[in-house]
């Protein structure tokens, strides 16, 4: 009989990468031959933002790209990942929860309390009465953990089989102050090969550019666009957002899964504050910089870490003469893929023990 895993996960909000992990890890239990769903859990919160009066505001004033954004994502939804029926609240999943033998408390920040999501019971399956409980790379997103954090995901995941995280002093953390094993695992996009996601990408710009995604306003970032300007000769592609924050020649606003992957993949450069769109980088081969996010680089670093390419960080305008240096992939691809399959490992472990 076929193992059931239902995997519960941030599939629905408006975020690239979000979107991509879950189809990343759904793909792979599908192809290792498991019955894989996602628990189609789409709280009130989840499309409005951490700051709910800013958030609805944008919903209103940028009405109309909001609505071409949301088609993007519910057609990549509907054509790409196997869902059970809806659940708007944690007291519908705990009245009506859906049968499985396993259940993945997936990755992305689910366990990050900074956000709406790192305080909900669904996302650590506290509904489930019957079954097997693990988690897969979850996100806490930060490397400060305060006790008030540590025991409440005590508390909830007391009763897991395995834990398993994104940052690596996380699993480090959470080992000692749990006095169990938590260990440290590659994000679900890393389970697919490449060749999976670059059957979702076309070429959308045909003349050269280079792409900031996710980066705040700063004059670290003005002075890092100047200097591609001077050094590429190509054109500054803005990806996100409703507004401009940052000098650009063009500003794609709705964008959905597959024009990230797509512009990501063509770009002659990438410069991000973002995990998904490092990962992408590493994955298609990209020239890339990282701006670290204030206060949320944790998963960042440990990803650049694990491929020793910490010198992608741009911290300063010395720093920018890495930004164009050849990465030797033959040998970052080793790192990575080494720890792919040791993750890939730990995963199946998981479910067969």
């Amino acid at each position: 009989m076929i193992m059931r895993i239902l995997i519960i996960t941030l599939h629905s909000i408006y975020n690239p990468g979000s979107a991509l992990q879950a189809y990343g890890l759904q793909q792979f239990l599908l192809q290792e031959g498991y019955n894989a769903e996602i628990i189609d859990y789409r709280p009130m919160y989840s499309t409005i933002g951490k700051n709910k009066l800013k958030g609805i505001i944008r919903k209103i004033m940028f009405f109309r790209n909001e609505k071409k954004i949301k088609k993007r994502y519910n057609e990549f939804v509907s054509n790409n990942l196997i869902l059970t029926k809806k659940y708007r609240t944690y007291s519908q999943l705990l009245s009506d929860c859906p049968k499985a033998d396993v259940y993945i408390a997936g990755s992305d920040q689910l366990w990050n309390m900074s956000y709406d999501c790192g305080k909900d019971d669904s996302y650590y399956l506290k509904f489930v009465t019957n079954g097997r409980k693990l988690s897969y790379a979850t996100s806490i997103g930060k490397r400060d953990i305060s006790e008030i954090e540590v025991k409440r995901i005590q508390e909830l995941t007391s009763d897991y089989y395995s834990i398993s995280v994104r940052e690596k002093s996380t699993g480090i953390t959470l080992s000692k102050r749990l006095q169990r094993e938590i260990k440290w695992v590659c994000d679900p996009v890393f389970l697919l090969p490449k060749t999976q996601y670059e059957k979702m990408t076309k070429k959308i710009l045909m003349e050269p550019y280079a792409v900031i995604y996710l980066s705040a306003e700063s004059d670290l970032l003005e002075a890092v666009i100047r200097d591609i300007r001077e050094k590429l000769r190509c054109k500054i592609v803005l990806l996100g957002g409703n507004r401009v924050r940052c000098d650009c020649d063009i500003h794609i606003k709705d964008a959905g899964p597959e024009e990230f992957l797509s512009l990501l993949k063509y770009a002659e450069i990438v410069v991000s504050s973002s995990f998904h769109a490092t990962a992408f980088s590493l994955i298609f081969h990209k020239k890339f910089g990282v701006i670290l996010p204030k206060g949320n680089g944790e998963r960042i670093e440990s990803l650049l870490e694990l491929s020793e390419l910490k010198s992608r960080i741009i911290g300063k305008e010395e720093d920018f003469s890495g930004l164009y240096s050849k990465i030797e992939y033959d040998t970052r691809d080793r790192f990575i893929n080494s720890f792919v399959c040791e993750s890939k490992d730990y995963l199946l472990r998981s479910l067969n023990d």
